[in-house]
C-alpha cells in the first residue's frame, strides 16, 4: 500500500511540475503573433517621400557648398565609410582617397552647383538615388573639369542620418550640355555654387 501511495504521490508531483512548465511555453508562443504584428506595424509605418526628398535636396546643396569650398572635413561627415566614387575619367576613389585628393589639392574647385535634382527613394525610406546636373569649374590632377556633369548619388539612411555611399559622374556633351532636361517639374532651383567634378 505504501508503494502505491508513493507512486501515486510521485505522479501527482510530476503532473504539477509539467503543468507549471506549460504556461511559460504557451505564453511565449502566444506572444509571437502579437510581437509579429507589432514588428510589422513598425516596419510598415508610412514613409514620407516628400520629406525625404526635401532632406536629400538640402544635403545635395550642402554637398555642393562643401565641394565649392574644397572642404574635406565637411565632406567627411557627408560620405559614408564605404563611400565609392566613379570619376569623370572612369577612375574609382574610396572615401579616404577622395578626401585625400581634396586635402592635397589634386582636386580643387572654384565653383560647383547642382540643379535638376531628382530624388527616388525606396519604399522603406532607408535609401535613395539622386540624379542631378552639376556645373563645375576646377581641376583634377591638373586637368580642367569645367563644364556640365550628370551626377548619380546613392544615399543611405544610417544611425547618424543620411550618408552618401556612392557617386558617379559623366560629362554632358553636345546640345544636352546647355539644354535643361525635359522634366523640370521636380527639379531643384539652381543650387549653391560649389565644388566637385564628380559629386
Amino acid at each position: 500500500m505504501r508503494k502505491m501511495v508513493f507512486v501515486f504521490s510521485m505522479l501527482i508531483i510530476g503532473s504539477f511540475a509539467l503543468t507549471a512548465c506549460e504556461p511559460a511555453a504557451n505564453t511565449a508562443t502566444a506572444n509571437k503573433p502579437t510581437n509579429a504584428v507589432n514588428n510589422a506595424n513598425t516596419a510598415t509605418a508610412p514613409v514620407s517621400a516628400a520629406a525625404i526628398e526635401a532632406d536629400l535636396k538640402k544635403l545635395v546643396n550642402d554637398t555642393a557648398a562643401a565641394l565649392a569650398k574644397n572642404d574635406a572635413d565637411a565632406l567627411d561627415k557627408m560620405y559614408g565609410d564605404n563611400y565609392m566614387l566613379v570619376n569623370l575619367d572612369g577612375s574609382v576613389q574610396t572615401k579616404a582617397e577622395r578626401l585625400a585628393s581634396f586635402r592635397s589639392g589634386d582636386t580643387k574647385f572654384e565653383t560647383f552647383a547642382y540643379d535638376e535634382v531628382n530624388v527616388r527613394t525606396n519604399a522603406e525610406g532607408t535609401g535613395a538615388v539622386v540624379i542631378s546636373r552639376a556645373t563645375a569649374k576646377g581641376t583634377n590632377k591638373g586637368k580642367a573639369t569645367d563644364g556640365t556633369i550628370r551626377v548619380t548619388q546613392v544615399w543611405s539612411k544610417m544611425k547618424d542620418g543620411w550618408k552618401q555611399v556612392s557617386g558617379h559622374a559623366t560629362q554632358i556633351t553636345g546640345a544636352s550640355a546647355s539644354t535643361p532636361a525635359a522634366n523640370t517639374a521636380t527639379a531643384n532651383k539652381p543650387a549653391n555654387t560649389a565644388a566637385n567634378n564628380n559629386k
